[in-house]
């Protein structure tokens, strides 16, 4: 029996050959592969393609969320459920989470989708995210470890705090043999642009690594699938660089720039070429003390062009590859002369944060910056986090605090702040404040559950800083989750620095290694939005302490 598969990626049909006779046998896709949704709420999953066929509907956990059996699900109460659907011997599922806080990182661990060098752009009224895909500690199926995996997924939202994961838009075996070399086992960061010509029509921009060259796919919808894939070339000749980052201007005119620093225009033909004559260096402008590394990116505002990089911190030969700088420039054209302004927002004295990398984009009046942080015990898996972003009047960009709260702005009265959020650290980059609650050997995007992770302390003094939390009056008490293995370690909970003001103490019961709720009282002085520091004060155990989430809270 010969199998062959269509080369669309979503095709609805599989077309079999069994004695000579071609068969078409239906397919099941999902048109999501997760989403978030509040209690209550509805969801209608898809099909991907024309399939007809008489489907089973199953929640993995119904007190989380039901499904009928026309594919509707709504939410019941917090947590996960793994929503399948049956289709004789075929399988497909798609994770329902339900009541996730919105905070950093925007995406529930559950997933286990690991979206890094994030390229936000706003098409019909939502956003969505193109990105790097990472998979769980680096490792892929073949045992190799590095930065990135062999597929891109795309995230969407139309109010920055549901997410929804569209799944795979393109696959590195698209790719056409003729335009690989061994060792081309990954792809990276992508961009995304509409097409100015064709009102339904969408171009990929990508690349893989190895330096071997950027490439151009196309598509009807922004969710993919793309197709048709092209190397970009100059004079006909592959531009053997990475990190494409493009921008339609006003006028229609399509530009490109690439880590060399370059910046040029590509031919309306169909994109795949860039214009001799052009071909811009962009380098000279750029400060010395902290070189230009990577992942350059495109933005327009009013009538100014942004030229967003990713400088190192410090010299590459002396201080080594720490590319954790978000810069931009500015100038009238979109080839230039720029000039330098500064700093987006870096993530540098986060936990062993190896790089950042992302862009700038306006979504219903205000302007958000996409970024990644990596996992705290491990710089290979990176999660995707957004914050607002401001400007100047002068059009310059107000530089932007990596937060825990993120678009929300800040925690409110009742929102469950998850431990795991902390953004800075008593032990500094170094340090490794995080686990998660169990092990892990899927290395692959699996449909799995993948446990919320936890903080926890060892040693007395250590403290992590959350931003930002809207205190008020009104707030008289704390819960939080806590798991111990002796009685009488003391937590404080401190705010606007590590010894600022004295919020609470929580004297912490021994749970036996459980997880257990404590509460305690807050006296709030002053209304104000301040980032806060929970202390472990004492610890009277040779064991971690652990904490989950915490919820300031009004009786």
């Amino acid at each position: 029996m010969n199998i062959v598969i269509k080369p669309l990626l979503f095709v609805a049909f599989l077309t079999i050959v069994l004695n000579g006779q071609a068969q078409m046998v239906e397919i099941l896709k999902l048109d999501k592969s997760a989403f978030m949704i509040d209690s209550r709420q509805k969801m209608k999953i898809n099909f991907k393609g024309e399939f007809n066929g008489k489907v089973l509907w199953t929640s993995s956990n119904n007190n989380v969320a039901t499904v009928s059996q026309d594919g509707v699900v709504k939410g019941k109460s917090h947590g996960d459920a793994v929503i399948t659907a049956l289709y004789g011997t075929q399988k497909a599922e798609c994770i329902a989470s339900v009541d996730y806080e919105g905070q950093n990182p925007i995406l529930p661990p559950t997933w286990g989708l690991f979206i890094a060098d994030g390229e936000p752009h706003v098409f019909d009224g939502k956003m969505y995210i193109f990105g790097s895909r990472d998979v769980e500690n680096g490792f892929l199926p073949t045992g190799e470890r590095d930065w990135c995996s062999r597929d891109y997924h795309v995230i969407y939202s139309d109010d920055l705090i549901h997410w929804i994961d569209g799944g795979i838009i393109l696959s590195l075996s698209d790719i056409p043999d003729e335009f690989l070399n061994e060792g081309d086992n990954r792809l990276w960061a992508p961009d995304i642009f509409k097409s100015p010509l064709e009102k339904e029509k969408y171009y990929l921009t990508f690349c893989v690594n190895n330096n071997n060259g950027m490439f151009i796919a196309e598509s009807k919808s922004p969710l993919g699938p793309f197709i048709n894939v092209k190397q970009i070339t100059l004079n006909n000749e592959p531009v053997r660089v990475i990190d494409p980052g493009t921008l339609v201007d006003k006028d229609g005119k399509v530009y490109m720039a690439n880590p060399d620093f370059y910046i040029s225009q590509l031919d309306p033909a169909d994109y795949s070429k860039i214009i001799p004559g052009t071909y811009q260096n962009v380098k000279e402008y750029m400060p010395d003390d902290n070189q230009p590394f990577e992942g350059p990116s495109l933005r327009k505002r009013a009538n100014t062009y942004y030229y967003i990089y990713i400088q190192n911190k410090g010299n590459i030969k002396k201080d080594g590859a720490v590319p954790t700088r978000m810069a931009y420039m500015t100038s009238k054209q979109p080839l230039g002369p720029y000039s330098y302004k500064g700093l987006i927002i870096t993530n540098y004295d986060y936990l062993n944060a190896g790089n950042i990398h992302g862009s700038i984009e306006e979504f219903k009046g205000q302007w958000y910056v996409s970024y990644h942080m990596p996992l705290a015990d491990n710089e290979l898996t990176r999660v995707a986090c957004l914050d607002k972003l401001y400007f100047n009047t002068d059009g310059t960009i107000k530089q932007v605090l990596p937060s825990s709260s993120g678009v929300k702005g800040y925690f409110e009265a009742g929102d469950k702040i998850q431990a795991s959020s902390g953004i800075l650290f008593s032990g500094g980059r170094g340090d490794v404040r995080i686990k998660t609650r169990k092990e892990h050997t899927e290395n692959k995007y699996v449909f799995n559950y993948i446990d919320y992770p936890y903080s926890f302390y060892s040693e007395a003094g250590q403290w992590i800083c959350y931003r930002y939390m809207k205190f008020e009056r009104k707030i008289d008490n704390l819960q939080i989750r806590v798991s111990t293995e002796s009685q009488g370690s003391e937590i404080e909970i401190r705010r606007g620095t590590e010894n600022g003001k004295l919020l609470s103490t929580l004297t912490l019961p021994d749970t036996n290694g459980k997880w257990e709720t404590v509460e305690a009282p807050v006296k709030i002085e002053n209304n104000g939005v301040e980032e806060f520091y929970i202390v472990l004060k004492n610890n009277n155990s040779k064991h971690d302490v652990k904490i989950d989430w915490l919820i300031f809270g009004n009786n």
